[in-house]
Formats: C-alpha cells, sequence, structure tokens
C-alpha cells in the first residue's frame, strides 16, 4: 500500500489569507459573513450607535440628534470590519434598510466619493423617498377633504402609492407637486435641488435629474427651471452630499453613513484646499442638523490634517486597538468549526495562541494572516505522520514568512537617506573595537566633539537566540566607547518578552520599521540623541555645527538636481526610441500580420483594477523593454547594462517572481471575464468567492516584500543612477502595494457592484 493512501486529505483551513473584511452588496447578503468578536473599541463604537437610534425627540418637537463618529486605528486593525458591523447593526433596527450604507473611499476626492454614494442610494431609491415627502403632502390634503380614514391609512402603509390616490380622487397633481417642491426646498434649505428632486415624480424627467445628481451638465429641461449649476466639484459634492443627508434623515427618520478609508483623501501629503474643508465642516454640521449619524473610518492620523473646528464636530471618537490574548484565544474558537457542539482552540494552545499574540502584536490582520499559515503547518506535519498541534516553532517560522520586510540593503539605504538628509556626519560600517560584533551599521559623530552614535540595523527579534545575539552587539559597542549613543533599528517584529528586556537595556524600545511612520520617527530619534551628543556647546560651535549641516543638506540637493537632468535626459531618449518601436509594429500589422485576438473587456471598475495591477509590475520589470533594447542595434553599452542587470541575482529572483505574479494576476482576471458569462446562475456568488480565494491561496505564496530588489533599481531606460532611484524608490513600492494588496477583495466587490447594477439604480 502506498504512504500516501494513508496521509488524511488536508484540512479545509478556517482562516482566511488575506484577512481582509468582506464588503458585499447589504442587500444580497443581508447576514454577517466574518467572524466578529465583541473587542472594547467594538463595544463603544456600538454604544454610540445604539444611543443614537434609541433617541426619541422631546415631546411636541420633531427634532432628533444627529451624531458623527470616527473610527481610527492603523492599517489592519479592524476598522473596515467594525464600519460593516455599525451598518448591519443599524440595518437590523431600522425600519427602512436602505437607510444605512457603507460607503469606502477608493479615490482620492469627494467627488468621486459622492458620485459613489448616489450610485449607492439609487434613482429608484431616491425617489422613493420624495414619495415619502408626496404622501404626506397628498395626506394633508385628504385630512382637509373629510375622506374616510381607511385611504388615510392606506397611503400611509405604502398599500397605494400617492399618485394613485391623486388619480383616482382626481386631485389637483400640479397644486400637490408644488407643496412638495416647496416642502424639499425648505428640507434641503436649496433651490436647485427642491426642483430637481421634485421633477422625479413626474414621468420623463427621471433621466435627466439623475444625470444632473451624478455631476452632468443640466439638460435644457432642467435649465428652462433654473437649474443651471453643476456638481462638479469638491465643494458642490460635499453640500450634495449633505442635502441627501437631510433629506434621507427627516421626517424624524433615522440615516447611518459609514464612509470608510478617509484617510485616502485627508492625509498630510495631500491637504484638501481650505474651501473643501470648510465645506466638510459644513457637512458634519447638516448631518448632525439633520438627525443623520457619520462615521469616520480612517488612519490615525487623518483627523490630524483637519483644523481645530472641524474637529469639534466629531463628538466621539473610537480608537482600534491590538487584540488582546483573550481576545485571540476566542477568535481562533470562532473560528473554527464546533467539535460535537463545543468551540475548541486546538491545534492551538493557549501558549502558543499567546506567542502568536505577541509576535502580531495583536495586529487583527496579522493575527489571522499567522493562524492561516500556522494550521497548515500543523496540517502538514500531521499528514506527514506528526501530530496535528502548533508548536512555537511553527508560529516563528510563520512570523519570519509573513513579516518578512525590506533586505537589509533597502533599509540601509533608507538610513543613509535620511542621515544625508539630515547634514550628519556618518561612516557606514564602522568597527568601533577589535571584535566583529562592535561593527555598527552608521557611525553618526559631530564635529568638535568626541563620542558618536551607532545605529545597529537587525532582522526579527523572536526569541532568546536573536535577543542573544543584538545583546553582544550591544555589549560590543559599548565596551569599545562607553560614551557612545546607540539606536537600534529592527527590520521586521519583536515580541513583546524581547522588547521588554531590550527597554531596560537601551532605555527605550527598539525602533521598527514601519514603511508609513519609519522616516518621521528615525529623525525625531536621532535628532535627539545628536542634541544630546552635541551637550552644553558655545553659541559659536552650536551655529557652526548647523552652517555645516546646512551646508551638507545643499550639497545633497545639487547633487539631486545634477542626477534628475540626467533622468530626464535618458528618459527622453527612451520615449524616442519607444516611439520608433511603435512605429515598427504599426508598419507590421498594417502590412497584413494577424493582430493578436481582442481580449475581452471587463466592466470599467473591474477592468481599472486588473490593469493597475498588470502595469504596476510591468512598470516595475521592464523586462520586455530592456531586451526590445537590447537586440534593437542597441550601442555597446546598451548591451553591457543588460549584463550587468542580468548578472544580479537578486534582480534575476525577484523579476521572475514578479512575472509569475503578474501571469497570477492576468489568469484571475481571465477566470473573473468567464465568471461573467455565467453570472446569472444561482450559484454565482458562491464561485466567485471560490475564485478569489483561489487567487489568495496562490499569491500567499508570492509575498510583495520578494519584489524589493526592484524598487531600488532605476527605471530601465534612464540609468541615471542611484540617487534618482533611491528618491523614486517609495513611490515605485507605493504603486506596487496600492495595485496588489488585497486584490481579490476589492475586485469581488467591484464585481458584484457591476454585477448587481441594474439601468434603474445605477443610469
Amino acid at each position: 500500500m502506498s504512504g500516501s493512501s494513508e496521509h488524511p486529505p488536508p484540512r479545509k483551513n478556517p482562516f482566511s489569507p488575506m484577512a481582509v473584511a468582506r464588503i458585499t452588496d447589504f442587500d444580497d447578503t443581508p447576514e454577517a459573513v466574518d467572524v466578529a468578536i465583541t473587542t472594547d473599541a467594538t463595544r463603544q463604537a456600538l454604544a454610540h450607535l445604539t444611543a443614537y437610534l434609541d433617541d426619541r425627540p422631546a415631546e411636541g418637537s420633531g427634532d432628533r440628534a444627529g451624531t458623527v463618529v470616527a473610527v481610527l486605528g492603523d492599517y489592519g486593525t479592524g476598522k473596515t470590519h467594525l464600519a460593516v458591523r455599525l451598518v448591519r447593526h443599524a440595518r437590523q433596527v431600522l425600519a427602512d434598510p436602505t437607510h444605512a450604507l457603507y460607503l469606502d473611499a477608493t479615490a482620492d476626492s469627494f467627488i468621486e466619493l459622492y458620485r459613489r454614494f448616489m450610485r449607492k442610494l439609487g434613482r429608484e431609491g431616491v425617489r422613493a423617498q420624495i414619495s415619502e415627502y408626496y404622501a404626506d403632502t397628498v395626506a394633508e390634503a385628504l385630512q382637509s377633504s373629510g375622506l374616510t380614514s381607511d385611504t388615510l391609512e392606506w397611503l400611509g402603509s405604502r398599500k397605494l402609492e400617492p399618485q394613485e390616490v391623486v388619480e383616482r380622487l382626481g386631485l389637483m397633481e400640479s397644486a400637490l407637486l408644488r407643496k412638495v417642491q416647496d416642502t424639499l426646498r425648505e428640507v434641503t434649505n436649496n433651490k436647485d435641488f427642491g426642483t430637481a428632486l421634485t421633477l422625479l415624480l413626474r414621468p420623463g424627467f427621471e433621466h435627466s435629474v439623475w444625470s444632473w445628481l451624478l455631476g452632468g451638465s443640466p439638460d435644457q429641461v432642467l435649465v428652462d427651471r433654473g437649474i443651471t449649476s453643476t456638481i462638479d466639484d469638491e465643494v458642490a459634492a460635499l453640500e450634495a452630499m449633505g442635502v441627501f443627508a437631510l433629506l434621507f434623515g427627516g421626517r424624524r427618520r433615522r440615516f447611518v453613513l459609514a464612509v470608510d478609508e478617509l484617510d485616502k483623501i485627508f492625509s498630510a501629503d495631500s491637504r484638501p484646499h481650505k474651501r473643501t474643508m470648510a465645506a466638510f465642516q459644513t457637512l458634519l454640521q447638516v448631518f448632525a442638523k439633520a438627525g443623520a449619524c457619520l462615521v469616520l473610518c480612517g488612519l490615525p492620523d487623518f483627523t490630524s490634517v483637519l483644523p481645530p473646528a472641524v474637529r469639534q464636530r466629531i463628538p466621539h471618537t473610537v480608537v482600534m486597538s491590538g487584540l488582546s490574548q483573550a481576545e485571540v484565544r476566542e477568535f481562533v474558537a470562532l473560528a473554527q468549526e464546533p467539535v460535537f457542539g463545543q468551540r475548541q482552540l486546538a491545534p492551538f494552545t493557549v501558549d502558543t495562541a499567546r506567542y502568536l499574540r505577541d509576535l502580531a502584536r495583536g495586529n487583527a490582520r496579522n493575527v489571522i494572516r499567522l493562524c492561516h499559515r500556522v494550521f497548515r503547518a500543523a496540517d502538514d506535519a500531521e499528514r506527514a505522520g506528526g501530530e496535528f498541534a502548533v508548536t512555537e516553532d511553527m508560529v516563528r517560522q510563520a512570523a519570519r514568512e509573513q513579516f518578512g520586510s525590506l533586505s537589509s540593503d533597502d533599509v540601509e539605504g533608507v538610513v543613509r537617506r535620511l542621515l544625508d538628509a539630515n547634514g550628519l556626519d556618518h561612516l557606514h560600517r564602522h568597527l568601533l573595537g577589535v571584535g566583529e560584533d562592535s561593527l555598527a551599521d552608521f557611525w553618526v559623530t559631530i564635529p568638535d566633539r568626541t563620542g558618536g552614535c551607532a545605529v545597529l540595523l537587525t532582522r526579527s527579534l523572536l526569541d532568546n537566540d536573536d535577543l542573544a545575539a543584538v545583546m553582544r552587539r550591544i555589549t560590543a559597542v559599548r565596551e569599545a566607547d562607553p560614551d557612545a549613543e546607540l539606536v537600534l533599528v529592527v527590520n521586521g517584529v519583536v515580541a513583546d518578552g524581547v522588547a521588554i528586556q531590550l527597554r531596560e537595556l537601551l532605555g527605550r524600545e527598539p525602533l521598527v520599521y514601519v514603511e508609513r511612520t519609519f522616516a518621521e520617527d528615525f529623525k525625531a530619534l536621532i535628532g535627539a540623541t545628536v542634541r544630546r551628543l552635541g551637550g552644553d556647546a558655545d553659541p559659536m560651535s552650536a551655529l557652526r555645527l548647523r552652517m555645516d549641516q546646512l551646508a551638507r543638506q545643499q550639497s545633497s540637493i545639487y547633487g539631486f538636481i545634477e542626477q534628475l537632468a540626467e533622468h530626464v535626459d535618458g528618459a527622453r531618449t527612451s520615449a524616442d526610441r519607444q516611439f520608433g518601436a511603435i512605429q515598427r509594429q504599426l508598419g507590421v500589422l498594417s502590412g497584413g500580420a494577424p493582430a493578436r485576438a481582442a481580449v475581452e473587456r471587463l466592466p470599467g471598475e473591474v477592468e481599472r483594477l486588473f490593469r493597475d495591477a498588470v502595469d504596476a509590475l510591468e512598470d516595475l520589470t521592464q523586462v520586455d523593454a530592456m531586451f526590445e533594447e537590447a537586440f534593437d542595434h542597441a550601442p555597446p553599452r546598451t548591451q553591457e547594462a543588460v549584463h550587468r542587470r542580468l548578472q544580479m541575482p537578486e534582480f534575476t529572483r525577484a523579476a521572475a517572481h514578479a512575472l509569475v505574479m503578474q501571469r497570477a494576476v492576468l489568469s484571475f482576471r481571465a477566470a473573473v471575464a468567464q465568471w461573467y458569462r455565467a453570472a446569472g446562475d444561482a450559484d454565482a456568488e458562491d464561485r466567485l468567492q471560490a475564485l478569489c480565494e483561489i487567487y489568495d491561496d496562490i499569491v500567499e505564496y508570492l509575498p510583495l516584500f520578494a519584489l524589493e530588489p526592484l524598487f531600488g533599481l532605476p527605471p530601465w531606460s534612464a540609468r541615471a543612477g542611484n540617487l534618482v532611484a533611491e528618491v523614486n524608490q517609495h513611490n515605485r513600492r507605493d504603486r506596487v502595494h496600492t495595485a496588489l494588496r488585497n486584490l481579490s477583495p476589492r475586485v469581488r466587490r467591484a464585481v458584484v457592484r457591476s454585477a448587481g447594477a441594474s439601468p434603474d439604480r445605477n443610469a
């Protein structure tokens, strides 16, 4: 009997490899699909929402208090999961579930956010809301006419539409619509919207009104009625969102809108214009006035760019924190199928769950991804004849694979650029003593002062062996120079136990490399360290030191300008070459060469997601461009450049990795295109989810950090030198990560939106 037949079949992994909240069409999938544990942040946010939903206006008053809640958290802490949970809770409580919406800010402007908001509401949804106002107006007219209460009851319960009642009883429609228009103008505080929304009740005007609401220029039928403005800038878009908050939150109703990923609009790199910020402040005021609830989700620093006057309009802030050990155990048990009706922690133990939580620092996304890896490792061990149990060694190995960060060379480059940018003298890989352990990756010195600062770079610190190695280096540096300052930079993760021991030794925790915050954190830390090294120098020495720093910074800037000029020249030459290549290809095609079969095009947003991913990888490798130049009668120096690049093992490995990723994306796209051909089947959503899971399982073996060697290379056609490559490295990495991170859930969302769209809802 073969050994393979004795092995148990692979177990279904209950943990998501991507650990991203699933956002689907709430109307199609009203039940929650993610495992949900109740954290302190969840309880706090639900308490704010419940207080809003349970609030009742004072007797004789039609006013109900609105509110704004900010949910702040770093990547992977569960902001989206919480936002979805809040919307689902509101939908269970509200009489009309369409009055609770989730919206993710996938663009960097409020214009696109508003248009997505309108598509979420849908034309029929807006029209139904206007009909509610029409029904109230008709009911008032009937009450004064002395008709039976049966008709009023049918109208109130919507057994009869107001248009039917008006037609059957022969009421004067034009007079009633004028009253509706006056009401809407009063509610929205906007004459144009009052007029346009009333026209939705009249046949033949729906297309013109909806096109205008989506940002189009007003048709002549609207211009004839005084509507000449266009919703085509951020201020107008924010004003329009406020109008619909008033519209949907009025009539003693509740309206909940959760806007996720607001940091894409509000960030230190792209601060909105003052007029936009003022309009956003007005929007917050309008939501409160309308009795509506606005939930704003984003990274912790998104509120830091808001002026104090705007922040004061956000009465509640919920800060996401890491999962506790108990919460991790609860999640592990809930995610797995119960055995004999009982939830189980196995194959984890209390100790391995705690260790996993410590390595992931409680970050929910990292916890789930680590769970996925170690569960698979335990399953592999069982099928190889071992025990189905998670060990600490499995957790450590999974953490090293999962948190594989930049290469050592890349981190060195980042630190070197930051030291240069701040005009600090430094030596690279400087040996302070006689032993190898006393080697400092960077030795920062201060003119006219003794001593210096040793910057030590290290990989993840997960166990006692890692701790012992780094402590030997720290001890050797201090023995070589007792007065030396010391900064420890960790390229990876630090276990909590290791961090505690290092804190006692260094007086602070090591600085962990996190791309988003490392530059500012390192600058602050090295600045404070250098100031301590400088001591109480006399004013003239301090002035000379500062002048020297400024001179070095200015020299660095001049060097960058020279390299940039070379880069522009290289790019211009490359553009000429590419234009010639295009001309030759067009000539071949016009001569009768068979063209490639047309690729079936997907709906707009879906196509954009795949195109961005493929283009980002192609731009990163530029393998095709490199080989085309090599065979295009290239001069010897071009051939030499090709040889140099191919002789770099890190380039060939990373380029092969990128090409495999590109093929995976293209295969995923082809599978989605095939899915559209049978999208109407009953199991269509399950098949779509299966495709996304297959892609996630594949790319789990293709981590993005394996592409790091490519980010540091200059664009092939430029070959302008290392400085330009370093300046652009962050942008190139950011483009790839933006296009490829969490691709399958974003594709799934876009597919669901496109497949579920109807002409009435999205015209």
